[in-house]
């Protein structure tokens, strides 16, 4: 069992990066536009923080960066982020406990996963909803995912980097 200043001090730390990266989203992503399309960061952060730590703690760090998220930005339906953000984290743990190495190309792939699932459900949402227009929204999410990827290369440094240094040596 670890120490619970170890703990807090380790997701105090991740909070912080987190933080620093929802403000990139907000104050440069957001802002960028190729096509009409900007980068969708949030998906990401679940999916690479789960592939370090784990089913458990992954999860809970999901439920939490949706909950956020949702209390930020409109989704679908009240909600949307919370559920997908915490089955996204799910999946990136199972991937990289099972699949891949936590590693780059596990970040990379359960990133992709991320943000196609994050696509894809308000896709899902839309076409129960009615819209005609799945093709064209398609497009826009594999548009969104491809423009995203790139930012891997901050998000995977940060969270690698408080993974090793916080590594209990117990």
């Amino acid at each position: 069992m670890l120490p619970k200043s170890y703990l807090v001090f380790k997701w105090t730390v991740y909070a912080l990066a987190t933080l620093a990266l929802f403000g990139l989203q907000s104050l440069v992503l957001g802002h960028i536009r190729v096509f009409g399309l900007a980068p969708f960061l949030y998906p990401v952060l679940p999916a690479v923080l789960a592939s370090f730590e784990g089913l458990r703690r992954g999860s809970v760090f999901g439920l939490v960066a949706g909950l956020v998220c949702d209390l930020m930005i409109p989704g679908p339906f009240e909600g949307f982020y919370t559920v997908l953000f915490t089955l996204i984290a799910l999946l990136s743990a199972l991937i990289a406990e099972n699949l891949l190495s936590p590693g780059f190309l596990c970040a990379l792939c359960v990133s992709a996963m991320a943000l196609l699932l994050t696509g894809g459900a308000k896709l899902l949402w839309e076409a129960l909803g009615g819209n005609r227009h799945l093709l064209l929204m398609g497009r826009i999410v594999a548009g969104e995912t491809l423009l995203t990827l790139p930012a891997l290369a901050a998000v995977f440094p940060l969270y690698r980097v408080i993974h090793r240094r916080c590594a209990a040596d117990y």
